[in-house]
């Protein structure tokens, strides 16, 4: 009785923990958009308290982040506290903020990684599945057949990558 309950409290913690890591890209998804809005927070009070730079630019170089609020200039964000347009050209009054810079070029690359890391596992699937056994399907019935207890069904209709062309394209 006491395996049993020491069985379910078992299957109990893995399915919590099955849980957690099927949440965490949410999870992360929300400390970064959390995290996010404290630096944003923070940038309106210094907004309030700081010096600002005035920048101008040509209506070409202006970049919008959010509409009215924030830009990019030179891969770096610029918080607006007012901004105007004369002949052209808009003046922007307000601070650079670094730390939604390092935050975004921190987001930015952990996507880059994992776009890596993506492509390199499509990459060796891409290879495993041209490395399969692409002869005639009767010999893979006959092996399986053999090693019924040991052989993947699916493998059975994964097609050839490889097509036999009979006859020859149309011409037109």
């Amino acid at each position: 009785m006491m395996v049993y309950k020491m069985i379910a409290s078992l299957k109990k913690i893995a399915a919590f923990f099955l849980l957690l890591i099927g949440a965490m890209p949410i999870l992360f998804t929300l400390l970064f958009l959390i995290r996010q809005q404290m630096i944003r927070y923070n940038m309106r009070e210094k907004l309030e308290e700081q010096l600002l730079c005035t920048i101008i630019l040509t209506n070409s170089e202006v970049d919008w982040v959010k509409n009215n609020k924030e830009i990019r200039v030179n891969n770096k964000l610029f918080d607006i506290k007012s901004f105007t347009v004369k002949n052209g050209h808009y003046v922007f009054t307000g601070l650079f903020d670094e730390d939604e810079t390092a935050l975004n070029k921190t987001f930015n690359n952990d996507l880059n990684e994992k776009d890596e890391q993506e492509n390199q596992s499509l990459v060796e699937l891409s290879q495993l599945l041209q490395s399969l056994y692409s002869g005639d399907p009767s010999d893979v019935l006959a092996i399986n057949n053999e090693l019924q207890k040991h052989a993947h069904p699916i493998l059975l209709y994964i097609p050839s990558p490889i097509k036999n062309i009979l006859t020859p394209p149309p011409q037109f």
